[in-house]
């Protein structure tokens, strides 16, 4: 039997903008897989996908800090103790915040499964972007006409982040919580910026939308994107 592994976008919190795909994938699968950051902690992922879907769940911890490798192994060892559940599954689903084809946990997971399972396939049901729930709930557009965007993980390098905010016209920062103290002087430093809109927990019950200079403020949470749009764009507002 060729197990296939579906890694399923449910969009950035808010469970009315989980697609139909999503929700029938999940009903219909053998196996029904739940990320949790830690041990005993809550998964956003499910408590989206749960407003819609009733059905048992098996919890599988993805690690968010420390080293790549520990990160496998403890996915490695999850997926061994588990291994009488998924040997009987034609059909896997992990359901993941956001897109499922951007800065996804089912990357990670497929990786170290082809280990186990060599035949193992791959389909990945879209979701809508952190990054676009995020502009839509600012009254902003991330981009027009001729003008580049770029996505770029707050968890980069801050040359590297500098090197890209220079030539690009409008960016989306994902988790710039990374940054600290450093977002200001990052993006001061590679500005002017005609937008600075930064969005928490967009499309959850806790979202916070800060504008201009409170947008560069430290941030905590990491389920956090930075807008910017750089002078001389197109009109940028609802």
């Amino acid at each position: 039997m060729t197990r296939t592994l579906i890694g399923i976008g449910v969009g950035p919190g808010d469970p009315d903008l989980v697609t139909l795909g999503a929700i029938k994938a999940i009903e219909k699968a053998d196996l029904a897989l739940l990320p949790l950051s830690k041990e005993g902690g809550n998964s956003v992922a499910g408590g989206i996908v749960k407003e819609h879907v009733d059905r048992d769940w098996v919890s599988l911890v993805f690690p968010m800090k420390g080293r790549e490798d520990e990160r496998d192994e403890t996915i490695l060892t999850q997926l061994e103790e588990i291994r009488p559940l998924w040997e009987k599954a034609e059909t896997v689903v992990l359901p993941v915040i956001g897109d499922s084809t951007l800065y996804a946990t089912v990357a990670w997971l497929y990786g170290q499964w082809k280990k186990l399972d060599p035949d193992m396939k791959l389909k990945l049901i879209p979701g809508i972007s952190a990054h676009g729930l995020a502009a839509s709930r600012a009254g902003r557009f991330l981009a027009m006409g001729e003008e580049r965007l770029s996505i770029l993980p707050g968890t980069a390098s801050f040359s590297d982040l500098q090197e890209n905010l220079r030539h690009t016209d409008c960016a989306a920062i994902y988790k710039p919580s990374a940054l600290g103290e450093g977002l200001r002087r990052l993006v001061e430093s590679t500005g002017p910026w005609d937008e600075m809109v930064r969005i928490v927990k967009a499309g959850l019950p806790e979202e916070e939308i800060s504008i201009g200079q409170d947008a560069l403020s430290p941030c905590e949470n990491y389920l956090s994107i930075l807008l910017l749009r750089r002078k001389g764009s197109e009109a940028t507002s609802l």
